[in-house]
């Protein structure tokens, strides 16, 4: 074997010696060598690394490039596009300024022409129609300065549609790809319609400018040649204008009152509207029957106390709502409806209450006594026992047609137009009798507001107190289901005074009827100042409908609407009378 072929030292192997030793010289110490095979090592295996790639790797790295680079574009083409924006709203700002003013000159020197007090009367009426026909060349270039911003806007309005049209959200990258093309071809369409915004608007306005100037030029030599006639000419289309302002304002005035009498209306047929307002009647009746019955099924109770406000409702308020709802309804179409507002007006409920009490009972009992032949003898006694006390409360609430209202969630606008309809009885305040003293207010034969009870009744401490109470509420509106100083009922009225004017009185929430059950039955002959008097008819209820404190002088204070006071020696008091009734 040739050992020289291992060695360092043979001369006759030159080739790889020679590039060993060359590396060498190279290396001069450790640091330098590992930098050396280090940058080696990384060249051999990024190429081995790329040989591994598979060409759908290289596509995509194409893309990515690809990518960057017209993002790159594209951005440099916006910012060119904003430059150029900003400097089209720079000069279309600077248009409309020179517009606006030279609007003022056209109309001062109009003035001139049209104005026989002018300051310049004396002015030469050729120098006059120059200057006109001069500013009115530089209103049509404002003119025209608008039309380009408006086509300017209609330019970027188009570019926002596109830019929202090339949106896409596709995963794959075929699909990538395309919307990143279709981004760098709209963007660079887009930048290069912005850069001839300004072009065209320039042209526009040069070319009109050119033409209007052209049109004054003409003008204003028929007025100088014609002064006169051109004066009559604008008297005349002054006039044309201010005619047809009028008629205009003549139009919109009759077509408002048309707006105004159906919007003040109820527009349903007269016979629908009664109708549908016997209906509700109906299911009112229903009510009150509901109410005896809990009564007769609680008769084993040892206490029932009722607590109801009076059955009804103002007639014009339901068929206002129903207008607003329906407009021109028929009967059938509005029963649904009419049990829903039913369900939010009226709300019925009854509580038990069992209480432990105490009791004397008496009984007998066998006493032993040997001095008895019998040995004893029976004899009476007396013992206390507790016992449970049933009881029953019932309710009735009836909140009114107002609260029903704001439970349906009218708007602003329904609820006006609800006021508007209660306010004119929906231009038909015949349909339910206009002597209704619950639903049309206002003062009727015998009524007064300020009327004074004699001084010598209020001798009387208890009858004071009472009227002391019930004349803080003078004026207060008649509510159905009205219980408080918002707003009252004639019976929520009397219950009220009753429950709060200090003579120890509490009778709860009463009707007419429940406040004529617990008083006594006086004769009109005995009756004094602090007794009840009741009415019956007054609207469609069983037993007493109405109920006012009398005061003495064939006087009451009581609710109609407002509370007033009134004579009960009216016609109208004297068909309805009832009785009077005296509190225990």
């Amino acid at each position: 074997m040739d050992e020289s072929l291992y060695t360092r030292d043979n001369s006759k192997n030159k080739g790889p010696t020679q590039r060993e030793m060359t590396h060498a010289d190279k290396l001069m110490n450790k640091e330098s060598a590992k930098k050396y095979y280090g940058e080696k090592f990384r060249q051999e295996r990024s190429k081995k690394d790329t040989s591994k790639k598979t060409p759908e790797d290289i596509r995509h790295e194409k893309v990515k490039k690809q990518t960057v680079n017209a993002e790159k574009t594209r951005r440099q083409k916006d910012s060119a596009k904003k430059a150029e924006q900003k400097a089209a709203r720079e000069r279309t700002k600077a248009g409309i300024t020179e517009a606006a003013s030279r609007v003022g000159v056209a109309a001062s020197i109009v003035s001139d022409i049209s104005g026989a007090n002018s300051e310049d009367q004396n002015k030469d009426e050729s120098s006059v129609a120059e200057e006109a026909f001069d500013a009115g060349g530089y209103i049509a270039s404002g003119a025209v300065s608008h039309v380009t911003s408006k086509i300017k806007h209609s330019k970027y309005s188009n570019k926002l549609h596109q830019g929202k049209n090339t949106e896409s959200t596709a995963e794959k990258a075929a699909k990538e790809r395309m919307k990143k093309e279709m981004q760098r071809k709209a963007a660079a369409k887009n930048a290069k319609a912005a850069e001839n915004t300004g072009k065209i608007g320039r042209k526009i306005t040069d070319k009109a400018e050119d033409m209007l100037a052209l049109l004054a030029e003409k003008i204003q030599e028929f007025i100088m040649d014609n002064p006169v006639i051109s004066i009559i000419i604008v008297a005349i289309l002054i006039l044309i204008l201010a005619f047809s302002g009028l008629m205009n304002s003549c139009s919109a005035l009759g077509a408002g009152g048309g707006d105004i009498t159906v919007a003040t209306s109820f527009t349903a047929k007269d016979e629908d509207i009664l109708e549908t307002e016997d209906d509700y009647k109906e299911l009112e009746e229903g009510l009150m029957d509901e109410v005896d019955e809990i009564a007769e099924d609680h008769a084993d109770y040892d206490e029932v106390n009722y607590h109801l406000d009076e059955v009804g409702h103002n007639p014009y308020q339901l068929a206002a709502i129903l207008t607003v709802i329906f407009e021109s309804y028929t009967r059938d179409e509005v029963q649904d409806k009419l049990q829903e507002i039913f369900e939010l007006q009226y709300e019925i409920t009854y509580e038990e209450t069992v209480e432990t009490r105490e009791r004397e009972v008496e009984d007998t009992r066998w006493v032993e006594d040997d001095s008895y032949a019998e040995g004893g003898y029976w004899e009476d006694y007396t013992y206390t026992e507790e016992y449970e006390y049933y009881i029953c409360d019932i309710y009735l609430v009836n909140h009114g047609l107002d609260y029903v209202v704001e439970e349906l969630g009218f708007t602003d606008d329904e609820i006006a137009r609800y006021e508007i309809l209660l306010e004119t009885f929906g231009n038909k305040k015949y349909l339910f009798g206009e002597d209704d003293i619950y639903s049309i207010p206002g003062a009727g034969p015998g009524d007064y507001d300020d009327y004074h009870v004699p001084g010598e009744y209020l001798s009387d401490e208890e009858f004071a107190r009472m009227l002391h109470e019930a004349e803080k509420y003078l004026g207060v509106s008649y509510v159905w289901g009205g219980y408080s100083p918002d707003g009252f009922d004639c019976s929520g009225f009397v219950s009220y005074v009753i429950n709060h004017c200090g003579n120890g009185w509490n009778v709860g929430r009463q009707t007419a009827n429940g406040l004529r059950s617990i008083t006594g039955n006086i004769p009109a002959s005995e009756a004094k100042p602090g007794d009840l008097i009741f009415f019956q008819g007054t609207y469609d209820t069983p037993g007493a409908s109405h109920v006012g404190i009398y005061v003495g002088n064939g006087m009451m204070l009581h609710a109609g609407n407002p509370i007033h006071y009134s004579s009960i020696n009216t016609p109208y008091w004297q068909s309805h009378y009832l009785g009077f009734g005296r509190l225990p």
